[in-house]
């Protein structure tokens, strides 16, 4: 008896592995690890970083700030529909909505940007740039990827550095860089994950 119930809980243990590493799996795929979003950011910053270079005041600059990140969706639409992503698709595989779930919990952390708006206006680029390198680390778990775990460190420490040594002009250039850097690594991990994913649908 004992033996069967064993049996069963094994069973039962690798059916749920199975369903698991499936929904995982198809997320990543259906997404493109997120990478429409990375492409998207890299848009957003070049728009902020020219933002920064306009000849107004810091309040105004910052004001303008808030606004790149409007450009996100329409972004994200038009690059998911260049490299077939999937981002908003099947909503019912829970892996797909705890990536959006980890997107917008940048919207939270954003407070700490909009308090530096009047508060600390000459930090606040630092700040959001600060809180959008540290979104980025749950990804390297849901999309299994070294390149969100290394971007999310570099980018929320190297902002904070060079904001304390340079001008902030240099914090827009490094996010750019950062963000074609971490698109193209993430193409390569897509390119790869495709092509295991058809060498097993051909077993």
């Amino acid at each position: 008896m004992t033996d069967i119930t064993n049996l069963n809980t094994r069973v039962e243990k690798k059916s749920f592995e199975n369903n698991y590493r499936e929904l995982k799996t198809e997320a990543m795929i259906l997404q493109k690890k997120g990478l429409p979003f990375m492409m998207a950011s890299v848009v957003i910053w070049s728009a902020v970083t020219i933002v920064r270079t306009l000849p107004v005041d810091i309040m105004t600059k910052n004001l303008y700030t808030f606004y790149c990140p409007g450009l996100l969706i329409p972004c994200v639409i038009v690059f998911s529909l260049i490299i077939g992503a999937r981002p908003f698709a099947k909503r019912s595989n829970p892996f797909n909505k705890l990536g959006l779930i980890n997107t917008m919990n940048q919207m939270l952390y954003l407070l700490i940007v909009m308090w530096a708006f009047n508060q600390k206006p000459e930090a606040m680029l630092m700040l959001f740039a600060m809180v959008f390198g540290a979104h980025l680390l749950p990804f390297a778990w849901l999309y299994e990827s070294r390149t969100y775990l290394v971007t999310s460190i570099v980018t929320t420490f190297g902002s904070m550095i060079i904001s304390i040594f340079a001008p902030e002009l240099y914090v827009g250039l490094f996010m750019i860089v950062c963000q074609i850097v971490m698109s193209v690594l993430l193409m390569i991990e897509c390119r790869k994950l495709d092509r295991a994913q058809m060498s097993k649908d051909e077993l």
